[in-house]
This record gives C-alpha cells, sequence and structure tokens, in this order.
C-alpha cells in the first residue's frame, strides 16, 4: 500500500484530501504544518511515496519544507504535489524552481486530486524501476567509444538507456536520457499529441494505444537510431527518430501554463541535469552528458 503524506493547516484541507485518497486505498498521514511534516519524514520518510503539501503554513512554509526535502538525498526523489490558491505566475515559478512538478489548486476537485496523485506516483515507481535497472546493469559498454543503436518500442528505449547510462562515470545522471529516448517513439515515431496523450491517460487507455499504435502497418519499420560517442570528458548521443518534427521549445522549460497536467515534465527534467541541443524540426537531438560529479540541489 502506497502512503501519503499530506501537510496542511487547513483542518478541512487535510480531512477532505485524506477522505479522497484513503477511499482509494491509500495510507494517508497528515500533519498540520510544514514542521511537524518535517519531524515525520526525519523519522519515516522511507516509508512516504508522495507528499501533498500546502503553501502558507506556520513555523515552516510550504515551500521551505519542499526545499528540505529536495536537499534530502533519501528523499530527493520524493514527489511533492503542491497545494494552493495562489495561481500568480510567479509563485508557481518559484514551486517549480525549488523541485514542484505537481500542482493543485484549492478548491480541488476530487478527479483532478486522484489524476495528479496517480501521475506522481506512477513517475516515481517508473523511475525507481529505471534506477533499479541501472543498479543491477553489468555495463556491456564500459569500453565503448562509438556505437550506433536501433530500438523501436518504449520497452526496447528503457533498456537501452541503462545500458548507456552506465557506460558514463555517473550513472544516475545520465538516467534523463531515458526521456529522450522515450519522445522519440511515442510523440516522434507514433506520433502521440501532447493532447492525445492527456486524455489517454484520463481514461487509462495510454498503454493500449502506444501498443495499437505500434503495430499499425504504416509504424511496423519505423526505428529511433542512437548514435553515442564518447570524449574524455563527456558522452554525446543523438537520438534521431522518423516523425515530422515537433514544437520542442515551450518543452525545453517547465512552466506554470502546464503545471495541472498530468504529464509533459520529461524533457524539462532531462534538460536540468544534461545538455540538450534539438536540431531542425525536433525529430533530432543531439544530447551532452557532461563527466562530471552530480550538481547539489539549490
Amino acid at each position: 500500500m502506497e502512503r501519503i503524506l499530506i501537510v496542511d493547516d487547513d483542518p478541512a484541507v487535510r480531512h477532505v484530501v485524506a477522505a479522497v485518497l484513503s477511499g482509494e486505498g491509500y495510507d494517508v498521514v497528515s500533519r498540520p504544518d510544514g514542521r511537524e511534516g518535517q519531524e515525520f519524514l526525519e523519522k519515516e520518510g522511507g516509508t512516504v511515496n508522495a507528499v501533498v503539501l500546502g503553501w502558507q503554513m506556520p513555523r515552516m512554509t510550504g515551500l521551505e519544507l519542499l526545499h528540505w526535502i529536495k536537499t534530502h538525498p533519501a528523499l530527493d526523489s520524493t514527489p511533492v504535489i503542491m497545494q494552493t490558491s495562489m495561481r500568480a505566475a510567479e509563485q508557481v515559478k518559484e514551486g517549480i524552481d525549488a523541485g514542484a512538478f505537481y500542482y493543485l489548486t484549492k478548491p480541488m476537485q476530487e478527479k483532478v486530486l486522484l489524476s495528479i496523485v496517480r501521475a506522481a506516483l506512477a513517475d516515481a515507481r517508473y523511475k525507481a524501476s529505471l534506477l533499479q535497472q541501472l543498479r543491477q546493469c553489468q555495463n556491456p559498454l564500459g569500453l565503448m567509444v562509438e556505437g550506433t543503436f536501433h530500438f523501436r518500442t518504449p520497452q526496447e528505449g528503457d533498456r537501452l538507456s541503462v545500458i548507456l547510462a552506465n557506460a558514463t562515470p555517473v550513472p544516475q545522471r545520465a538516467m534523463g536520457i531515458n526521456e529522450i529516448l522515450i519522445n522519440a517513439v511515442e510523440h516522434g515515431n507514433l506520433g502521440i499529441t501532447y493532447e492525445e496523450k492527456t486524455v489517454y491517460l484520463e481514461n487509462g487507455s495510454w498503454a493500449s494505444e502506444v501498443e495499437r499504435r505500434l503495430a499499425l502497418p504504416e509504424n511496423a519499420g519505423k526505428k529511433v537510431a542512437v548514435r553515442a560517442a564518447k570524449h574524455e570528458d563527456r558522452m554525446e548521443v543523438v537520438v534521431e527518430d522518423e516523425g515530422p518534427g515537433f514544437d520542442y521549445a515551450k518543452y525545453l522549460h517547465f512552466d506554470e501554463s502546464r503545471v495541472f497536467d498530468t504529464h509533459g515534465r520529461g524533457i524539462a527534467l532531462a534538460g536540468a541535469v544534461l545538455c540538450l541541443e534539438y536540431l531542425g524540426d525536433g525529430s533530432r537531438v543531439r544530447v551532452t552528458v557532461p563527466f562530471e560529479p552530480l550538481r547539489e540541489h539549490a
């Protein structure tokens, strides 16, 4: 059972959120302010799968607690859902810069609450699975200087991203390349638009739609080409799909216009730790993985 921590100084909000999430089978714990939330996380943070966090609270604000979570090595991958009535662009941006990629507005709608929580938990499970694969990988490309690969399914993209990451000195940093590989399949070769993905995720048909499109005759021969080259101080990976390209500029940075969506964070997250250079129409991207220690969280 997945555990969700609610931190909010409004008892009515805590009660409503807890009732909705408990009704869906989640184990819910609540705390009335940021300081008590921090104390709980210090003791039992390893049992928490997501945090639903209020903004304005006494003793420690939600933003202050968010900063603490993202600088705590054992908690920095825990998804944080900011819950606020403040929708001013600069306030949302402040939360994004601190590491909150999921938002809810007050008063909340039950359907939206569940959609965002499910999306945050699914993303966290997916990333944890990739990191587990990363730890188990035997680094078969440790001696690679150059290599060319082709793949066509998201599952093959997952495996390739793990292999490529393990060819670098700091594999966990390079895992951001997974977002680029999967995007090349789903949105490049299969032509699934942002709006279409929103609908498929909401009605639970996302996985089946990907499989359906992979089986279409026009997509049967499409592959993603990946060319990797290692240098003394970096690895450069060029990813090219067979799609028509897309308006990549608006996805390079995650902004307040999409914070209430259940997806669309991948490219911005990858770009936060890797250098992304989209070429031409966006069907080709150069990813540079620097060979240096992981940057400290701000």
